[in-house]
């Protein structure tokens, strides 16, 4: 979808926190949620705006 978008580093303390995170390989976000996160963080502009909440 954004090829652009690289993957986020985890840090688990134990192997529960790590399954969770593995787990969340396996969701996958319909066309309407990645227009909806697309609309919020539309990754177009330029810092400081992309680093304002």
């Amino acid at each position: 979808h954004q090829p652009a978008v690289t993957a986020p580093i985890i840090g688990p303390r134990t192997m529960d926190q790590l399954d969770a995170a593995v787990r969340a390989l396996d969701v996958t976000l319909d066309a309407d949620a990645l227009a909806r996160l697309d609309e919020i963080f539309p990754g177009r502009k330029t810092a400081p705006e992309n680093y304002a909440w």
